[in-house]
């Protein structure tokens, strides 16, 4: 069973495991498979520089070593930040309740450029939600980011939809400008010579 979101709304929790829409699941997919003569699958290999190994797939990771070429675990990195200071971490969204309090527009929940679309079966939830669209932080693994997050009830059901804000300027001409119409501008015509080709 997949793990569940908590949402703590108005004294009550409410507990939620989301279900992420994928294309291929709403739209289907279609596979190319390459086989031998034989008729056998195809797997994907790699050659090493030297072209002495045939390295299969899964065979190759990348990886970050220090100034002696040692292997450095990811969890032992630190991320900073532009003043010089570590940033601090944020956990994950499934190890600590989400408060729901903050709402947001209609205009604000569409500037967003969408990673991901959760639906969630929990009809308490979405019936404390209503018609209003919540808005909170959202980290699928926790580390040093979160995403926005909306929260919103629609005909089909409760989905969280999760992102990054979007600023969208309003483009302007720089002056205004009069057309005048009555202004008249004429274009000289030369008349063209064909005995001068």
């Amino acid at each position: 069973m997949a793990k569940a979101l908590t949402f703590k709304m108005g004294g009550s929790e409410f507990y939620a495991p989301p279900v992420k829409l994928e294309r291929k699941k709403v739209y289907g997919w279609t596979d190319l498979v390459a086989t031998d003569r034989w008729g056998d699958t195809c797997s994907i290999a790699y050659l090493s520089p030297d072209d002495a190994l045939v390295i299969p797939s899964g065979g190759l990771k990348q990886a970050t070593v220090d100034e002696c070429g040692r292997w450095v675990e990811n969890n032992s990195l630190v991320a900073y930040g532009e003043d010089g200071e570590p940033l601090p971490m944020v956990p994950s969204s499934f190890d600590v309740p989400i408060t729901l309090t903050e709402t947001a527009t209609e205009e604000e929940f569409l500037d967003n450029e969408w990673d991901s679309v959760y639906q969630l079966a929990a009809p308490a939830l979405a019936e404390a939600v209503g018609d209003l669209i919540y808005k909170f932080d959202f980290s699928y693994r926790g580390g040093t980011s979160h995403s926005d997050a909306y929260l919103m009830n629609t005909p089909n059901g409760l989905f969280l939809f999760t992102g990054n804000r979007q600023e969208f300027p309003l483009l302007t001409l720089a002056e205004e400008t009069v057309i005048d119409d009555n202004e008249e501008t004429e274009e000289e015509i030369d008349e063209l010579d064909f005995g001068m080709f």
